[in-house]
């Protein structure tokens, strides 16, 4: 072994102990899943109310697709 190299740190022929997570990470993916959560809940709650505003908009004859684009 060349002295630039290190040994592998075998404990007990076993592979060494897997270095405890820090708490930052942890709180970043947190972070991230509740983000992720409240995106995911909005769209549900949302989605439907915006879908029947458009309908009602349709149902009114206020369809855009309907409608002349009017340009200046």
């Amino acid at each position: 072994m060349t002295p630039y190299e290190r040994p592998i740190g075998f404990r007990n022929s076993f592979l060494p102990a897997h270095p405890e997570k820090s708490s930052l990470l942890t709180l970043k993916s947190a972070a991230l899943v509740a983000a992720l959560l409240a995106y995911a809940i909005g769209f549900v709650v949302l989605y439907p109310l915006a879908q029947a505003s458009v309908a009602n908009s349709a149902a009114e004859g206020n369809d855009p697709a309907l409608m002349d684009f009017v340009a200046p």
